[in-house]
């Protein structure tokens, strides 16, 4: 995805979503690999060059297993396993908004702030009536400082990126 005039396919996103599940899962650090991160903000934004519901996703069933497992990952205290699996359930469905929510979640958890509110904002692009992602995107946009996410509220990779 590096060619900045290739868009790639939708068939593409998803085998790269399935790539960085994988990556995401074998990483050891406390904190997701900058080019890691970088992916999924490339990931994110080619998403939104295809309209959410024109294309059936490749296996709802599994996106949605997926989607449960990452939940539970998330509530045993584990955000790198449940990005993994919110990751690997977008590669059956890119446009599923509580996957989108789950990867969200998980890098807040994981301290990748700019990831999250990217995810957070693409679960409202496919689904605006989402009652999860609306109640989150409200309280950060609540917050009485509006540079809230600038580089001396992030941690080490988002200070960077805001510098």
């Amino acid at each position: 995805m590096s060619d900045p005039t290739h868009h790639p396919t939708l068939d593409e996103l998803q085998a790269v979503l399935a790539s960085l599940a994988h990556r995401v899962l074998t990483d050891s650090s406390s904190r997701l690999d900058a080019e890691i991160r970088d992916e999924i903000l490339c990931v994110v934004d080619e998403l939104e060059r295809f309209i959410p519901g024109l294309d059936p996703p490749a296996d709802l069933d599994s996106a949605e297993q997926l989607g449960s497992a990452s939940a539970v990952a998330l509530m045993h205290g584990r955000p790198r396993v449940a990005l993994a699996r919110a990751l690997r359930g977008l590669s059956h469905a890119p446009h599923h908004a509580e996957l989108h929510y789950l990867a969200s979640s998980a890098c807040f958890e994981l301290a990748a702030i700019t990831e999250a509110v990217r995810f957070l904002a693409h679960a409202l692009w496919v689904n605006p009536g989402h009652h999860k992602a609306r109640c989150e995107m409200d309280l950060l946009s609540a917050s009485d400082d509006p540079n809230w996410w600038d580089a001396g509220e992030l941690g080490g990779d988002d200070a960077e990126r805001a510098a």
